[in-house]
């Protein structure tokens, strides 16, 4: 999977550039995303025209016909010692004449009758290709209008992201994430926002879903240690954390919100100060800020032991709003925190 991913970023920034996947901690997310499944769904979805064979999987990818060589030859795959491979670690060039290899079947394997005629019929369908150029494969997608079948690193994250995010219709997670990039903080805050959309941060119960060892009595939640933690517990239905996004929605003057989907909530407040006329970029600053204090308690007290309190972390989410309302920007010289904390609607609109 890790192979065939850094292979479509080489093929997207062309000859000769190769990408290490410490470049990018978007790509890595979308290699995780992937490793979940058994099968590659960008694989799946795209149709391989093989030229010098280095960057097309053989048996999973569509490249010789209409579906991929595992399907047509089922028995074949699964007995053959190769599988993971490209088209052209099968085979190599000899006299200027490719020669398929054994495929990664054993010859006794061979002897059975039905065996031999379908290896026989693969070996024969393989002996009729004759695309080898010296370039690399292209890709393109399958099932596409014209204008976006070239694969590219940006479709390959919107493909990822319209798979795999489980919320809701489309529209909504789309309006979500669209929302989410154009609110005016930190970069790493906007990541940080991305992946608690996707379900994405490192919870007690998804590091042990990809088997790290957590002791038992140590999967609950650090805040009321009643259930266990996940992204929904911890940042909705926790009870210390519904006592702060109490606190905060009184300090901004919104009612309850009980909507335990991570989108839904963020959406829900973005409503809220879009009505009282809350700057177009400062609408995801308190529900950001809110989330995101959080999370920085919950490392705190799981490595360091730290104190807390809960109206200590609603000081602490005050103020960073109120950084991140000037972010990038001089802070008025006319006002204070102290002016901010009392009418927080009138500093953000």
């Amino acid at each position: 999977m890790v192979i065939y991913l850094q292979t479509f970023m080489e093929l997207e920034l062309g000859s000769g550039c190769k990408v290490s996947l410490s470049c990018s901690f978007w790509w890595k997310d979308m290699v995780k995303i992937g490793s979940f499944s058994s099968c590659d769904p960008i694989v799946e979805n795209c149709r391989f025209s093989v030229h010098n064979g280095f960057n097309t999987p053989f048996w999973e990818s569509i490249w010789l016909d209409g579906k991929p060589l595992k399907e047509e030859f089922p028995d074949i795959f699964e007995k053959s010692r190769l599988k993971k491979v490209s088209v052209a670690s099968m085979g190599g060039w000899k006299e200027e004449r490719w020669l398929w290899g054994d495929l990664g079947i054993r010859e006794d394997m061979l002897e059975d009758d039905v065996f031999g005629a379908m290896y026989g019929a693969l070996k024969g369908r393989l002996e009729e290709f004759g695309g080898w150029k010296e370039e690399k494969d292209s890709v393109e997608w399958i099932g596409r209008t014209s204008a976006d079948k070239v694969f590219t690193v940006a479709s390959c994250y919107d493909f990822y992201m319209r798979l795999r995010i489980p919320f809701g219709p489309y529209n909504k997670s789309d309006e979500a994430f669209g929302l989410l990039w154009k609110t005016e903080v930190p970069f790493k805050i906007k990541a940080f926002g991305w992946r608690l959309f996707c379900n994405r941060l490192p919870t007690k119960d998804l590091l042990l879903s990809r088997g790290m060892s957590i002791p038992f009595d140590s999967l609950n939640c650090i805040l009321c240690g009643n259930c266990e933690e996940t992204m929904k517990h911890f940042f909705f239905s926790c009870s210390v954390v519904k006592k702060v996004w109490e606190e905060v929605a009184l300090w901004v003057g919104k009612g309850e919100t009980n909507d335990n989907d991570c989108m839904s909530n963020f959406l829900d407040w973005y409503c809220f100060f879009r009505l009282k006329k809350v700057k177009e970029g400062k609408l995801g600053v308190v529900w950001l800020a809110t989330s995101w204090t959080l999370w920085i308690l919950r490392n705190g007290v799981c490595f360091q032991e730290d104190k807390w309190s809960v109206n200590d972390i609603v000081w602490n989410i005050k103020s960073l709003v109120w950084k991140w309302m000037f972010c990038g920007k001089i802070t008025h010289s006319n006002f204070s925190f102290y002016d901010f904390i009392k009418e927080p609607l009138f500093f953000l609109s």
